[in-house]
Order: structure tokens, then sequence, then C-alpha cells
């Protein structure tokens, strides 16, 4: 025990004692999550999605829709109440306004509901402003119609919690995927072919150490670059773009552990088919390449040409990155992305099952 302990204190230190290892598995990834932040923008402009919910006969709910559909940059949708309000929770609506089928009387106004998203509070304060001023204008108008008696229409307003956005809170679970697929198998893929080249390994292997000693301590060390990125990229998002981790952060962790641990295993099983670091390097980005244009790091992948999506729903990227958005825009629990779970698993057992036949302490 005392010997594994060593090894996998030695294999630590090593990992983050490497400068170039260091730039790849932390600092590119922030400069990548600060670029594109940067230049493609961390919000949009100002355009406003409205849902209106009512009788298209009810004389309220025309004038609604006319009045917000008559406004610049106001995008006007209708449908259910139960799916309007989805849309809204889901980040495709910036306010829902319910309208019942009633009409005021003299002493009974009718109460209209605006729900809106309280969680941008620039965005929300200027939804709320538009669609006061629209239904404080359509009581005015019914007020004329028939004078001498109170207000016709009512507004109540109630805020919800809904999902962001902005790109910066898209793209930072995707660059955190990003990172964690490159360290595990271009990075451990190179380290252990390079291990191999300057005979390290066949060193090792006539040491008293056995080999589930060797491997274990290096997924365990591989680990620890898990929770430095994870921090240190979350971290960034945070001070620099205000990007909240919405669900738990032990989901979290544990979702980028697994994910680790499945291009990390991949990553193994690379270093046993290559004979040199070059051509571990060129297999590892056969592998990464696909995955990082097709598994929505950068961008949405949901409108994607139908003969790519079962593609898309094969690579272990987009489970990971999906995972970690659910949990960070959406806070999803564990129970919500078991799929993700459940690939990532399979990913990492089958390459395992892979690197246990390829691997080998010596070059041939």
């Amino acid at each position: 025990m005392n010997r594994f302990r060593s090894l996998t204190i030695a294999n630590i230190k090593m990992t983050f004692r490497a400068r170039q290892a260091l730039f790849w598995n932390l600092a590119f990834p922030i400069i990548m999550l600060v670029l594109l932040a940067l230049v493609l923008g961390n919000g949009g402009g100002f355009g406003v999605t409205v849902g209106v919910v009512g009788d298209s006969h009810n004389p309220i709910t025309a004038a609604a829709r006319q009045a917000l559909g008559d406004i610049k940059d106001v995008t006007l949708k209708t449908g259910s109440e139960a799916e309007e309000r989805a849309a809204l929770k889901n980040g495709d609506r910036d306010a829902v306004l319910v309208i019942p089928g009633q009409l005021p009387t003299s002493r009974q106004p009718v109460p209209v509901t605006m729900y809106y998203d309280q969680t941008n509070l620039t965005q929300s304060s200027a939804v709320v402003a538009l669609v006061s001023q629209v239904v404080q204008g359509i009581d005015e108008h019914m007020l004329q119609q028939r004078t001498g008696i109170g207000p016709q229409v009512v507004l109540n307003q109630q805020g919800i919690s809904a999902v962001s956005t902005r790109y910066i809170d898209f793209l930072a679970p995707g660059i955190i995927a990003f990172a964690l697929m490159t360290s595990g198998v271009i990075g451990v893929s190179s380290r252990m072919v390079g291990y191999r080249e300057k005979r390290i390994l066949k060193r090792l292997r006539a040491t008293p150490m056995q080999t589930w000693e060797f491997v274990l301590s290096n997924v365990i060390s591989q680990l620890f670059v898990v929770l430095a990125q994870v921090a240190i990229l979350v971290g960034v998002a945070t001070l620099l773009f205000n990007v909240h981790v919405v669900g738990s952060m032990g989901t979290l962790i544990a979702l980028a552990m697994l994910g680790g641990l499945a291009f990390l295993t991949i990553g193994f099983a690379v270093s046993g088919l290559a004979s040199t670091v070059e051509s571990a390097s060129a297999i590892g980005n056969v592998i990464t390449l696909p995955m990082m244009f097709l598994s929505g790091i950068y961008f949405p992948v949901s409108g994607a040409p139908g003969w790519l999506q079962p593609i898309i729903n094969v690579l272990p990227l987009t489970y990971l990155a999906n995972g970690l958005r659910d949990v960070m825009e959406k806070g999803l629990p564990i129970s919500s992305i078991g799929v993700d779970f459940v690939v990532l698993a399979i990913t990492s057992a089958v390459a395992l099952a892979v690197s246990t036949r390829t691997f080998r302490w010596d070059v041939e």
C-alpha cells in the first residue's frame, strides 16, 4: 500500500509539473472560453419573445396580440398555457401573458397574469415595462368605450427562474467537456507512449510493482487533473462572465469524474495501439476532432441533418456536454441525467476492455 501511495503521489506531482501538459489541460481551455465568449458575445441584443394565451374571440386577447405584434423587435407566440409556460421555463420566451376568457364587469375587472423570466434582470425589467404598457393601453382603450366604471384589466406579475439563453452559459459546459476529452485521450495516450519509448515502463515492469498499481495510480492522478479543470474553468466562467451552476456541484463533479474516466480509458487504449508519440497524437486527433465538432461543444447540433443525428447520438462527448449543461443551466438532479451516466459508464467499460488487451510495457 505504501508503494501504491508513493506511486500515486509521484504521478500527481509529475502531472502538475509538466508545463506543456498544464498548458493544454488548463490554460488552453481557459483561453478558448474567454476568446469565444468575447468574440461571439455572452448575451444577445434586445429581442423579446412574448407568448399570449387566451381565446382569440376575446377582445382583450385580440387587442394584446395586435398591440404586441405591432411593436418592433417583439416576436409574438400563441399556444396553450402549459405550452407557453414550458417554453418560458426553457428560455424560449421572455414573458407569457395569460388572459382568461371572462369579460370585465362594473365590479370585477379581468385579472391578466404575466409570467416573466426573473433570472436576467436587465432583460426582465425591459420586458415587464413593455408588457405593462401594452396592458395599460388596453385598459385605457376599454375605459374610453365604457366610461364611468373602474379598471377593466388588472395585471398580475409573477417571476419564474428560466433556463439561461446566454451563449456563455451554453459554451462553458462545452469547454469543460472538451478539456476533459483532450486531456484524457491525447494527454494520457501521448504520456504513456512516451514512457514506453523512453523505457520507463520497462524499468517499472522490472520492479515488484503490480500492473494494477501502475494503472490505478495513473487513473487517480488524472482524476485530480479533472477536479482541477472543473474547478478552474467554473471559477473563470463565474468570475469573468457571471456563469452560475444552477444544479448540484456534487452532481457536476460526479459527472465530470465519470466523463474524465471514460476518456482516460480511451487514452489508455490508444496508447496500446500507437507505437510512437506522433502516432498516438494522430490517432487521438482522429478520435477527438469529429467529437469536437459534432457533439455540440460550441454550437447546438439540434439543427444538424437527419442522417448525421445517429452519429451525434453515439458520441460519448455528446452525453458529457449535454449532462454538464443540464446540471449547470437547468439544475437537473442526477436522476434526470441517468442516460448520460449510463453511456459514459459503458464507454469506460468498453475502452477499459480494449486497453487491457492492447496495453504494452515495452516497444515491439
